[in-house]
């Protein structure tokens, strides 16, 4: 017979039981690449969220601010740390008029941490932040509507079948087989017509909500082949049978049974899907359908400086300088990977199968 002594010193031993997410937790705890880079994603948010007015309200000044005074006669914009005066009002004066003549008394300098982003001298690093700001809406909207759609229709095709899901399901081919490009700068130059002027309130940039729209439309057919793949594996199981005997409706059985079995597998496919929608955006920018001026975008950012594609503007040492395309570039960059590899490593982190 145990002792009461014996009992306990035994069960002090046994690991405690661990929920679905701890677990998951754990398992992305040892990829440390994938932890890294879910802190930065974390970071950006915070840069680019409250810390882009709070930057601009310490320099003193907004991303659409011009500094004729950081271009000079030639028309070359300021390097980064560049300490300049503050514009006067353009209203009745030539902006590069400036260039000779002193600023008027008590006008103030500011700073431009990155230089000045082109030939009217905004502020190259604030309009980063408030352009990544721009291209995570999309990119995160754009997501959002994805899987809500991918959702619906993949888990009402896996889990009635039949003719359901032959309807769906060459739906969903039908809308893969579409060139998405060019499908979005179609639609995005001919039908968006009072789209652009939507703003929810001041939330969103013009042109924000028209991008999110026609990406989210567009893109959701991966999440709905996802979901619908896991539902037609988990609709012959026993917990569903046993739901169905103690009267629950489909709906409940779906939203209650299923759906959590697929959200793991959806938020892993999410994070690589809102890097696509970032490059998805810049590529629209660039064709001349995206995100317009003055309003930044890490798209609009590249476009401003090379040009569109019905409007190219080659590369002119003389009249502009090469961290105007490195600083988006780099800023692209680092988001698009840090999304994919902490996409990689949830997914791993959220399919025991995978790991070692």
């Amino acid at each position: 017979m145990v002792s009461e002594a014996q009992y306990y010193e035994e069960s002090a031993v046994l690991p405690r039981p661990r929920g679905q997410w701890a677990l998951v937790w754990i398992r992305l705890k040892r990829d440390r690449l994938a932890l890294g880079c879910g802190v930065f994603l974390a970071f950006l948010l915070v840069a680019v969220g409250p810390g882009a007015p709070l930057y601009a309200k310490l320099v003193g000044h907004g991303p659409n601010d011009l500094f004729p005074y950081a271009v000079n006669v030639s028309l070359r914009p300021a390097g980064p740390l560049t300490v300049t005066w503050a514009a006067p009002t353009l209203a009745d004066s030539d902006p590069f008029a400036f260039h000779h003549k002193a600023p008027p008394k008590g006008t103030k300098k500011t700073l431009l941490l990155l230089g000045a982003d082109g030939q009217l001298g905004r502020d190259e690093f604030l309009r980063i932040l408030y352009g990544g700001r721009v291209s995570l809406q999309i990119a995160i909207g754009a997501a959002l509507i994805a899987l809500t759609i991918g959702v619906v229709l993949g888990a009402t095709a896996g889990y009635l079948g039949g003719v359901v899901d032959s309807v769906i399901s060459r739906f969903t081919d039908l809308v893969m087989a579409l060139p998405l490009l060019l499908v979005l700068v179609l639609i995005g130059s001919l039908y968006t017509h009072g789209l652009t002027d939507w703003t929810l309130h001041g939330a969103l940039n013009k042109g924000v909500l028209q991008l999110i729209l026609i990406i989210g439309l567009f893109t959701w057919f991966y999440p709905a082949r996802i979901v619908r793949g896991q539902v037609q594996s988990l609709r012959q199981r026993e917990f569903v049978d046993a739901a169905h005997m103690v009267g629950a409706r489909d709906a409940r059985i779906v939203r209650t049974h299923l759906l959590p079995h697929v959200l793991p597998p959806l938020l892993a496919y999410g994070t690589l899907l809102v890097a696509t929608n970032i490059m998805l955006e810049i590529g629209v920018t660039f064709l001349g359908a995206g995100i317009h001026l003055p309003t930044a975008s890490w798209g609009s950012l590249l476009a401003g400086t090379w040009g569109s594609l019905l409007n190219p503007n080659p590369f002119n040492p003389a009249s502009t300088q090469p961290w105007l395309t490195i600083c988006p570039s780099t800023a692209i960059f680092l988001t698009v990977f840090a999304l994919n590899q902490f996409g990689e490593g949830l997914r791993e982190a959220t399919d025991p199968r995978s790991v070692q």
